[in-house]
């Protein structure tokens, strides 16, 4: 009489899976502000405006300063934001193309475009001043929206949200009348534009008119707002 092979069960172990789990990457959703100029790399010294009358033509660099604005309803309260040179691997090899297979054909239209984005690791090693050895990252696009409107409704759907229940950075005030930490959370932003626009108080009032986020936050005709692109352009906090 012929018999069934025993059967073999097989169970999920939760050690095992927690034995292999790996850190999925944040996804960051904003919109892209994005500045080039011409430099000079100078030892000891970093990077330096490049001046034809002073420097050799073989020398010339592209310097880019590219960073993301992450909508309100993130809560991210630091700065996201990579200083690169275009004739790296890190712009050349990662951030560009990533754009690029989105549509873009010129690294001028990615400013102000709404985005989102991972940190991927460059392949470059460095340590801590603890001596912990960690990879670099930077920069990798993996979406591009119509508007701001676009870029928080893939926010809401890719993080199961409704636009009821998302969380936002905002207080009860708005034009001026927004709380401590509404300013806290807008300050970087009103540095990044300041930045941008060469510390120029008018063209970061511009700039920051259109952010929801500054404008429940402060009043950008306010001394204080004049105060913030100021102390942007010395270093201060």
């Amino acid at each position: 009489m012929a018999t069934n092979p025993p059967t073999t069960q097989t169970f999920d172990d939760p050690f095992d899976t927690a034995s292999n789990a790996t850190l999925a990457p944040r996804s960051y959703y904003g919109q892209i502000q994005l500045d080039a100029y011409f430099c000079v790399l100078q030892k000891g010294v970093g990077k330096l405006p490049y001046d034809a009358g002073q420097h050799k033509a073989e020398d010339r660099r592209t310097a880019l300063d590219i960073s993301l604005l992450p909508l309100p309803e993130q809560n991210i309260t630091f700065d996201i934001r990579r200083e690169t040179i275009a004739e790296s691997r890190e712009w050349a090899g990662i951030i560009w193309p990533s754009l690029k297979e989105l549509g873009l054909t010129s690294a001028r239209d990615a400013h102000g475009k709404w985005a989102k984005m991972q940190q991927v690791g460059t392949g470059r090693k460095y340590r801590t001043k603890s001596g912990e050895e960690r990879e670099a990252t930077t920069f990798k696009f993996l979406a591009l929206f119509a508007d701001e409107n676009a870029c928080r409704a893939a926010y809401l759907a890719d993080t199961g949200q409704d636009a009821g229940d998302a969380p936002t950075a905002a207080g009860n005030g708005s034009n001026g009348n927004g709380s401590n930490h509404d300013l806290e959370v807008a300050l970087p932003f009103i540095r990044a534009f300041a930045k941008t626009n060469s510390y120029d108080l008018e063209k970061t009032k511009a700039a920051c008119r259109q952010q929801a986020i500054i404008v429940k936050a402060i009043d950008i005709d306010s001394a204080e707002f004049a105060q913030i692109v100021a102390e942007a352009m010395t270093g201060g906090k």
